[in-house]
């Protein structure tokens, strides 16, 4: 059968088109920038034995240390100050005598400065969150429970903002005119803790007014990640389950149709990428992985974007790129020898959500906040 001329020149035509606009947005997302990472070392008995940050230069390739290794001391959750000449990182170090002291510690990274302490002492501090303005959110405790706190970026002004007996509240997340913060709370109720409050709060940081968005009960704590305009949430487990969509708007909730785990919202809020499982099995033969995925707000429009079929390799998303486009992950393995699964392997991937294109990076583990691309 013979096919209308006319036909041919449209199809190739669209197919023209496509091409070249992939090309051009493959160039005009050409990912850049820098990002900041940590490598941990295990003791023989595959205990912790320190953690220390690295700097990556994306062109380049080039990795140097930011922190020194030193065994008992735990460094984590960098990010980076509005110009990326800062960064604000938690503090985990174990003494013999002392115990354990955490602190909140800034560090420039354009030489060789050493980092240190904005904030150390009483206070239990954790989470610190770079915001607008210089001023750094972070969760710290007093003698009634946790609270939402903000310090400026040399250690003065310290405010508690919002307090909670009981509550145990995950990392703020800054709106972007820095007006508000988003904070969830997990809040064990009866005295055995058999089910727990899953609240999400905004707050005023002049005025320090908690507004509260949501309140779930569930049977065990969840983390809730929220979208950029603090409207929606997604909680999830820290291994595959059920994912929970909730919109804050009007307390609908939507449950994913897909067990995941680890989501994260692109930055113009329009997907969210999360961790899947898979199981195949063949004869004699189950292999059980966990690919990386993206869907739309709504839950729906799910696509996975690793290829990865190898036994216990795990992707989870430590941050978008601005435009959208391209993903930082971490890729988890584990060595041949380690048929115990006891000491994971971490190094860190870019892949294009829109066209699974994937880069190699260094090895090592990254978290949201830590890559840096320029205004």
């Amino acid at each position: 059968m013979k096919s209308h001329p006319l036909r041919h020149a449209a199809i190739a035509a669209v197919v023209a088109s496509a091409s070249a606009a992939s090309a051009m947005s493959a160039q005009a997302a050409t990912p850049t920038g820098k990002i900041v990472f940590t490598r941990s070392q295990m003791t023989a008995d595959n205990a912790p034995r320190n953690r220390s940050l690295w700097l990556l230069d994306v062109p380049s390739g080039q990795v140097r240390a930011l922190t020194t290794a030193t065994d008992r001391v735990f460094d984590a959750t960098a990010t980076w100050s509005p110009d990326g000449a800062q960064l604000v990182f938690g503090r985990n170090a174990t003494g013999a005598q002392q115990g354990t002291r955490l602190s909140l510690q800034v560090m420039p990274t354009g030489g060789a400065q050493r980092p240190h302490a904005l904030l150390h002492g009483q206070g239990q501090f954790a989470g610190p969150a770079w915001g607008p303005g210089n001023r750094i959110a972070f969760v710290s405790s007093n003698s009634t429970g946790q609270c939402v706190s903000i310090v400026d970026s040399t250690g003065r002004n310290r405010r508690d903002l919002f307090c909670a007996a009981s509550a145990e509240f995950q990392q703020p997340k800054w709106s972007s005119d820095g007006s508000r913060l988003f904070v969830a709370a997990s809040v064990p109720e009866g005295r055995l803790g058999e089910s727990w409050h899953a609240r999400a709060y905004r707050i005023n940081v002049a005025t320090g007014a908690a507004t509260l968005l949501s309140d779930l009960v569930m049977d065990y704590p969840l983390a809730l990640t929220f979208s950029p305009d603090g409207t929606r949430g997604v909680y999830s487990d820290i291994a595959a389950s059920d994912m929970t969509i909730v919109d804050f708007r009007n307390g609908a909730t939507t449950v994913v149709a897909r067990l995941g785990h680890s989501p994260l919202w692109s930055p113009d809020g329009k997907r969210i990428a999360f961790t899947g499982e898979v199981y195949e099995v063949t004869t004699g033969n189950v292999r059980y992985y966990e690919p990386m995925y993206v869907m739309n707000p709504s839950g729906t429009g799910i696509r996975r974007i690793t290829d990865s079929r190898i036994a216990n390799h795990a992707y989870t998303a430590a941050q978008w790129s601005k435009d959208g486009i391209h993903l930082l992950v971490n890729r988890r393995t584990y060595a041949a020898a380690d048929e115990g699964l006891e000491r994971p392997l971490f190094g860190m991937r870019l892949i294009n959500a829109d066209t699974r294109a994937l880069k190699a990076l260094p090895s090592g583990y990254a978290e949201a906040g830590g890559w840096y691309e320029g205004r």
